[in-house]
């Protein structure tokens, strides 16, 4: 086979390289390849006795394994330059790729959804999958925050020492205090102080990469799958975050999915004549002599399929496109089982092949199975489908899409009708120039509408600048750009259109639009000139996931090993959507199902700027109190009781919470604090009234033991249960949310001024018991001023045994205003319509509300 060469300049990471390689390749495709050979091991063979196409990788690769073939008895001594030399042909002419090899390493065993196992294996994955990406984030961040430190000393003016101090220069100071924040150990913070004073000025080498993860192979039985059971939701969980979960639909799927990861494969382009076939089937098996598994599994598969079917007329989406491509595959992967066969009749069958003979060859063909059966087979799988982007890369390989890209000595790609797209529609009965012309446009604007070349000279453009626009208009696809001031000409635009220096400067500068013509015009005249780039024909039509589902169920019904083709996700799909993606593969019949979702795009959140996180909080704070109260003490307290005195101060308050009648008895220290209290319900039943006793006491025993009050209040206020509602007999308490929420709430305002728990407006009554009425200002300031009460009315005159003077007053120094009974000097009072009753003599008052 001849092929055509040509020397071409690539450029790498070290240089541009000089390399011979096939006409009409791409420099993305050359430099894979180069890649590729790079990463071989090296061949015993002189140098200058390689073909130097795509940089003797394809040779060193091709006469490795014409050595191994022979030394493993694959290969006469007669056949082996005779098949280094095929395998060189059959790359450079484009026919295949051979797969980077894959790590040999110890899988971790299959666990099957049903195992108790399971939840533990994908814990660990997933652990290990956010413990990685973690580790990323964490070493760019210490990267940054280094590199900071260092710019900080390097930027410094001054005395070497000085700039080398956090204490003196504060800009190092503040770099290192980041370098810390970032999780920097501070022996790594000097590193780079000591690095940038001794003259080093970067800290952030390469990138640091997400460490490769081995897949988790899971097996579970169709209806598990398909059932969405909670197991395989979990499963599909994990592989929407990690994207390395293969879940096989049975043990024996799982076992030749195993397989097929670490197997030596190959990609052929479609479709594959029958010697190709054979003749990376052998190289393959020279590939796996190395390693001696006792399956012996390779897998071969073919790429460009979407182009295939293109070229045919057959749209990828289609009934006719699946049986097409399930046609191909089956030759295909005939013709590598004979193969395999004709191995095994020199070689012998795989190790394990008595074993596993009778479900090995069970879904075989007739004319397959007469050699399987006098022979056996040399691999237990030999096909497989499987995506490797890098592979399509190295082989050209097409989407099946309409267009296809020229690249120009330049570098510069040109877009053109691809041929598949040419000899499908031609198979239409299509006219493709036609269709050339819609996708890629008319390359002119001398019909255009709305600019076209009349419409520019009126312009003041003339000739010259509209033939340079014209000519980069293949190449760069924007009008707008092949209107630039660097096509067309600064000179011109400044002279001639009037264009200022400065606006010749920005990069996004629209000479169109200066010139006069609207948007609307320049995308008229651009879909003219460029096309739309896109076809909405069915035999165009990009490949749905359903679509995707259902050409992998077809053809994997012919070849050995599970699909490992990979069924997208969006960036945006949840785990629900996983889920339910992941039944609807096991619906359709595949075998394997591996969800990988799409990369994100970087996410940045929304958030407050460090100044404003105080303001912010200051404005949703509630209304300060009068009383201050400490956020936070520490207080050591030896674990002895505090006992009250015999003789002690306190009160009763009788109060009825939703009609339940509520008798509160507090005892306080001989300071006023309060020290324990009692509490009585009447009339209700004996175990709810002697478990509130003994939450009293357990309250008392605690107040005592020096627990602070505000610590129960704290705890107590807003519980919800029955009885709740509006609270009468109380002056400070009107609603309460339950028993406890009113005891505590009295017990707050009485004792620790906490009136903002107080909620002494009767007319406004909200869920959390607190209210504060439009109109209490003006009722308060409308009524009539009361006499003082007498200090009696407060003080105990048993308790302090006639020592408190009849002729003293309490004075009122807060708002609060306490409706004080006349009749038995209790707080009692409630409103009834105009009047105020005692609800413990029932005196009724006359008052102006």
């Amino acid at each position: 086979m001849a092929i055509e060469l040509e020397q071409r300049e690539i450029e790498r990471t070290a240089g541009v390289d000089l390399v011979l390689a096939p006409r009409g390749w791409t420099s993305a495709r050359i430099e894979a390849w180069l890649d590729w050979g790079d990463a071989l091991q090296a061949s015993d063979a002189p140098e200058d006795d390689l073909d130097p196409a795509l940089g003797s990788g394809p040779d060193r690769y091709a006469n490795r394994l014409a050595k191994l073939g022979v030394a493993q008895g694959v290969l006469t001594a007669d056949q082996a330059e005779p098949f280094r030399e095929a395998l060189v042909t059959s790359i450079l002419a484009g026919e295949a790729a051979p797969a980077l090899p894959a790590a040999v390493r110890q899988s971790p065993p299959i666990v099957d959804l049903g195992d108790i196992e399971f939840a533990e294996a994908v814990e660990a994955h997933v652990a290990a999958h956010r413990a990685a990406e973690a580790a990323l984030a964490g070493a760019e961040a210490v990267s940054r925050a280094l590199q900071g430190v260092m710019s900080a000393v390097s930027r410094c003016e001054g005395e070497s020492a000085a700039c080398a101090d956090p204490m003196r220069n504060p800009a190092l100071g503040r770099a290192a205090r980041s370098a810390r924040d970032a999780g920097a150990p501070d022996a790594l913070i000097a590193k780079a102080i000591g690095l940038a004073r001794a003259g080093e000025t970067g800290w952030t080498g390469a990138a640091p990469a997400l460490p490769a993860q081995p897949p988790l192979i899971l097996s579970a039985s169709r209806e598990t799958a398909e059932a969405a059971t909670p197991e395989a939701a979990r499963a599909a969980f994990a592989a929407w975050e990690t994207g390395q979960v293969i879940l096989a639909l049975g043990r024996r799927e799982a076992e030749a999915a195993e397989r097929a990861l670490t197997a030596p494969r190959a990609a052929l382009m479609a479709p594959a004549a029958p010697e190709t076939i054979r003749l990376w089937l052998t190289a393959l098996e020279i590939e796996a002599g190395e390693r001696a598994h006792p399956f012996n599994p390779v897998g071969l598969t073919l790429a460009g399929v979407p182009a295939y079917l293109t070229a045919q007329g057959l749209a990828y989406g289609s009934d006719a496109g699946r049986k097409a491509a399930q046609a191909l595959y089956a030759d295909f992967a005939t013709t590598a089982l004979l193969a395999s066969a004709q191995l095994a009749a020199r070689l012998g069958p795989y190790a394990e092949y008595e074993a596993d003979k009778d479900a090995r060859l069970a879904p075989l063909k007739k004319d397959v199975l007469k050699s399987a059966r006098q022979h056996g087979l040399r691999h237990a799988e030999t096909t497989a489908l499987f995506c490797d982007p890098e592979l399509a890369l190295r082989l050209g390989e097409a989407g099946g899409g309409p267009l296809a890209y020229a690249e120009t000595e330049d570098g510069l790609l040109v877009a053109h009708l691809a041929p598949e797209a040419v000899a499908g529609l031609k198979a239409l009965g299509e006219d493709p120039a036609a269709a050339e012309r819609a996708l890629l446009g008319e390359g002119s604007l001398l019909e255009a509408p709305g600019i076209d070349h009349a419409a520019l000279t009126a312009k003041g453009f003339t000739g010259h600048e509209i033939g340079l626009a014209e000519q980069a208009l293949p190449m760069l696809r924007d009008l707008r750009a092949a209107f630039a001031p660097a096509v067309i000409g600064a000179g011109f635009c400044q002279d001639v259109l009037g264009v200022p220096a400065e606006a010749l400067a920005d990069a996004h500068f629209d000479v169109l639009a200066f010139a006069g013509f609207d948007a609307e015009a320049i995308a008229k005249a651009e879909a003219h000139a460029c096309g739309t780039g896109a076809s909405d024909h069915a035999l165009f039509a990009p490949a749905r996931t359903k679509d995707r589902i259902a050409m992998t169920a077809a053809l994997q019904a012919v070849t050995d090993a599970p699909a490992l083709t990979v069924i997208p996700l969006a960036a945006d799909d949840t785990p629900a959507a996983a889920t339910r993606l992941q039944a609807a593969a096991a619906r359709a019949g595949l075998r394997a199902v591996r969800l990988v979702r799409a990369t994100a795009a970087p996410v940045t959140l929304a958030l407050p700027a460090a100044e404003d996180e105080a303001p912010r909080r200051a404005a949703l704070a509630p209304p300060p109190t009068v009383t201050e109260r400490v956020v936070e003490k520490i207080v050591e307290r030896d674990r002895t009781r505090k006992k009250l005195p015999d003789r002690r101060k306190g009160y009763i308050q009788k109060a009825a919470v939703g009609g339940h009648k509520v008798y509160l008895h507090t005892g306080e220290f001989d300071d006023g604090e309060l020290g324990e209290i009692f509490l009585d319900m009447h009339k209700e039943g004996a175990a709810f009234r002697s478990l509130m006793n003994n939450f009293a006491i357990a309250i008392s025993i605690g107040l005592q033991y020096g627990v602070p009050l505000d610590e129960f209040v704290d705890a107590f206020v807003y519980t919800r249960f029955e009885p709740a509602g509006p609270v009468t007999g109380n002056d400070s308490i009107r609603s309460a949310t339950s028993i406890l929420d009113y005891i505590f709430r009295e017990l707050a305002v009485s004792y620790l001024d906490r009136q903002d728990l107080a909620n002494a407006d009767p007319g406004e009554f909200n869920a959390d018991g607190l209210g504060h009425g439009k109109n209490a200002a003006a009722a308060e300031a409308d009524a009539p001023e009361e006499e003082l009460p007498p200090a009696s009315k407060f003080i105990s005159k048993g308790f302090a045994r006639g020592a408190a003077p009849d002729n003293l007053l309490v004075l009122p120094f807060g708002r609060k205003q306490a409706d004080i009974c006349p009749g038995c000097g209790g707080q009692t009072l409630v409103r009834n319509g105009q009047r105020l009753v005692c609800s413990t003599c029932d005196l009724s008052q006359e008052r102006q509300l």
